[in-house]
């Protein structure tokens, strides 16, 4: 039911957009760019971004109505068994195991600088990109720009990006109106963000460029770059599944997404199963639930679990990545 709204919710929004007048999607022809967006005039003043080249290349720009009705139809607002099974299923699993082996000696050079877990990392990208295969058809500066200036509810954010996005190109030397991504503004063969790129991507084959788009190396070193430099445990667990038992539920009811030292879990009597090692008393645990067929499933998700929702804030995202990984382990 959940999934039926969103979708109608974006059908409306569709039309509610085709039906706006072309002046509602800009300002007056003779206003200046930075008087139309004040936002933009600290990038002048601090990051000394041209604005000229601004003017050049936002002036005239037309916002896509398709990235605003996409914004509010993401697949991870489906239910959990539903949008695994649009992302998961044997063929990408069978392909995913294909490109471990084939890149094994890369990702084991990749991990003696980035120490992460090589199935994670190959998860990652085959979720993302489908291991680069799929790295999206909409022009980033315009999606960018379209939801900077179009997008109130996180405008603040998609500014914050399109700034990123201008800055990488400078420092990469791309033009940014060629490359492509997806309908929120994410690149390359990672679906990174732009803020995330310039922190986090990696120039692991040292030829000068970060190139997560056609480099796989270079790709690889930055998924695990990023899992890296949010704490990653090697050899920590992500995620346990729970009883359905009366004590989990309530917890779940009382604290959902809360993280808290597993002996404040224990507190509230909550079982740990007998085929699993407990966790240490004091660590941090996060009790989460998923929507399945027969209802909900709940599990005590690690810090692990919580690198990955830095990646991707959506639970259900975490989970399908660690199910995957699961299976390139087997």
């Amino acid at each position: 039911m959940a999934g039926r709204r969103e979708w109608l919710r974006g059908l409306a929004g569709m039309a509610l957009l085709a039906a706006l007048p072309a002046q509602a999607w800009g300002g007056k022809p003779e206003e200046k760019l930075l008087e139309r967006y004040p936002w933009l005039r600290p990038w002048v003043e601090q990051d000394g971004l041209d604005e000229g080249r601004l003017q050049a290349l936002l002036g005239n720009l037309a916002p896509d109505r398709r990235v605003l009705a996409l914004m509010d139809r993401q697949a991870e607002s489906l239910p959990y068994h539903a949008y695994r099974g649009r992302v998961l299923n044997d063929q990408r699993i069978r392909k995913g195991r294909r490109m471990l082996e084939r890149h094994r000696a890369t990702l084991t050079r990749v991990m003696e600088r980035y120490p992460a877990s090589p199935e994670v990392v190959v998860a990652l990208w085959g979720v993302e990109s489908d291991f680069g295969a799929g790295q999206g058809e909409f022009n980033v500066l315009r999606t960018l720009f379209t939801l900077a200036a179009h997008y109130p509810r996180r405008a603040e954010f998609f500014r914050e990006q399109l700034r990123e996005f201008l800055l990488w190109c400078r420092e990469e030397g791309w033009d940014p109106r060629q490359p492509k991504g997806s309908y929120a503004g994410a690149l390359g063969q990672v679906q990174m963000m732009p803020g995330t790129l310039r922190k986090h991507a990696v120039d692991f084959n040292q030829d000068g460029k970060r190139d997560v788009v056609r480099d796989v190396g270079d790709a690889l070193a930055s998924i695990a770059s990023f899992l890296h430099g949010h704490d990653w445990r090697p050899r920590g667990r992500m995620a346990q599944p729970m009883p359905d038992t009366p004590e989990v539920t309530k917890a779940f009811a009382d604290f959902p997404k809360i993280r808290k030292p597993w002996r404040e879990w224990r507190a509230m009597a909550i079982p740990w199963p007998s085929d699993a090692p407990e966790p240490d008393p004091e660590e941090s645990l996060a009790l989460i639930a998923l929507e399945e067929p027969q209802g909900l499933r709940y599990y005590m998700t690690f810090s692990n679990f919580w690198v990955i929702t830095q990646w991707n804030r959506s639970s259900r995202f975490a989970m399908v990545v660690h199910e995957f990984s699961l299976a390139l382990r087997t």
